[in-house]
């Protein structure tokens, strides 16, 4: 499977489409999320993303640490989440805060998949794992 590179930033950024389901009622939200090889965690999502799949309602009882590139840090709200992706279903962290708008997918899950960043081609490629 080859996904194109998203050409929102420049330079442009490697994508993946997921589809993150609720907890309680089996709804998902499908999001293109940019891949961060520099993020521990599974995905980062916006509060109200968060909040609308009900994530808020089975969070983990400590806050996570986040850091930022400058180094300054937030606490982070986390939950297990169902995801999908390439048609694979995954249970990764969610994190997120009211700070953060961003989606990403981050190591937790990539580490499950077999990818190539193809660059020259500006294309991820996606290797179905047997």
């Amino acid at each position: 499977m080859r996904i194109p590179y998203s050409r929102e930033r420049e330079p442009p950024i490697p994508v993946l489409d997921i589809k993150i389901f609720s907890p309680f009622s089996g709804d998902f939200i499908e999001v293109t999320a940019f891949i961060d090889t520099g993020f521990d965690g599974g995905i980062l999502i916006p509060f109200n993303l968060f909040e609308k799949l009900q994530l808020n309602l089975v969070e983990e009882p400590y806050p996570a640490q986040g850091v930022f590139p400058t180094g300054l840090t937030t606490s982070l709200h986390e939950a297990l989440v169902k995801v999908e992706t390439c048609n694979m279903r995954f249970t990764v962290h969610a994190y997120s805060t009211p700070f953060i708008n961003k989606k990403l997918v981050g190591r937790e899950l990539l580490n499950k998949l077999i990818l190539t960043l193809n660059g020259t081609k500006k294309e991820l490629e996606i290797k179905i794992p047997d």
